[in-house]
Formats: C-alpha cells, structure tokens, sequence
C-alpha cells in the first residue's frame, strides 16, 4: 500500500512539488500517493492540450466562446483539476475550492456523491 505525502499544487503552472522553494507559489496542499499525483500530472498534461486547442480556435474571429466545444473542453479539464485537488486537498483548499463554487455544476462521474452536491 502508497502511502500519502505531503504535496504542494501551483494551480497556475500545473507544478506539483514535495518541498516548495522560495520561488514557488502553491496554491494548494495536498496529501497523495505517488499515483494520485501521477493522475493530477495527467490531469494537468490535458489541461494543457485543452488549452492549446483553446488559442488556435481564439484565431477563428467569428467562433465565439459560448459555441466552441474547445472552450468547454478546456473549463471540464479545469473542473477535473479542482476537483482531484479537492478530494486530496487539506482543510484549506477543500473551503477554497468551495468558496469558489467551481464545482456545483460538474458532472464528473469519479466524485464523491458529497462533492458532487456542493452548495
């Protein structure tokens, strides 16, 4: 059985550091196995294709945002990172997460029933 450690997630760069330096600026702790944060760097290598896709359809100027899958692609990858985050976050980031309700309307099928009912 892994055993969780302590990890720190710059939610801005996808970095996921065990010790951060002075340079860093975690966003969130987290508490993982080694796997967790292998799926949370999977989660955030999507997030990054999701947001490439993002900026070529940018150069379309008649697709607008509300009409491009990309777009929708990119914000449910946001919600898979906040969501992993929340489910192996500490206090802080849980209430974080919460407060900014990104949550309340994802359909993500590997959540926690009390998670997918936030607010």
């Amino acid at each position: 059985m892994e055993s969780k450690q302590t990890y720190f997630v710059d939610i801005s760069n996808g970095d996921i550091l065990q010790d951060p330096n002075q340079n860093a600026s975690p966003s969130f702790r987290i508490f993982a196995t080694p796997t967790e944060v292998n799926e949370l760097k999977m989660l955030f290598n999507d997030n990054y294709d999701d947001d490439m896709s993002t900026m070529r359809r940018a150069q379309i100027p008649f697709r607008q945002y509300h009409n491009s899958p990309e777009d929708d692609r990119y914000d449910q990858s946001m919600k898979n990172i906040y969501s992993k985050i929340y489910t192996l976050g500490d206090e802080e980031a849980r209430r974080h997460i919460t407060k900014i309700g990104i949550l309340e309307h994802t359909s993500d099928s590997d959540l926690r029933e009390d998670i997918k009912n936030l607010k």
